[in-house]
């Protein structure tokens, strides 16, 4: 279910996740300067978070080792608040999706 759903210049939809039992819809909205995410956690809505687009200062991939093996992206602002998003089903997909949600931001890529 992981995937970008639209790209173009002024605008982000990325849909994160799984049906079952996480998933988020993240939207980078240039024209109003806007982020939204929209997260579910076993189909219960949670409560949305809306930020201004500069106030995103990092999206990362955090890592654990095994045997943990988990690999989820994290929204980091500028206030330094973090919170989570569901993951892709292979790190390769998480990684490769938060560095396209950086380069629509304009930040720099993550190691």
């Amino acid at each position: 279910m992981t995937q970008i759903i639209e790209h173009t210049p002024q605008r982000m939809v990325v849909r994160l996740g799984a049906a079952f039992p996480h998933n988020a819809t993240c939207t980078f909205d240039k024209t109003t300067g806007r982020a939204r995410f929209e997260r579910r956690l076993f189909y219960i809505p949670r409560r949305t978070i809306e930020v201004a687009l500069g106030d995103i200062a990092d999206v990362e991939v955090v890592e654990v080792a095994p045997p943990i093996n988990s690999f989820d992206p994290r929204v980091v602002l500028a206030s330094g608040k973090r919170f989570w998003l569901s993951r892709a089903p292979t790190r390769e997909e998480t990684l490769a999706i938060a560095q396209a949600v950086r380069g629509f931001l304009g930040l720099t890529p993550q190691d």
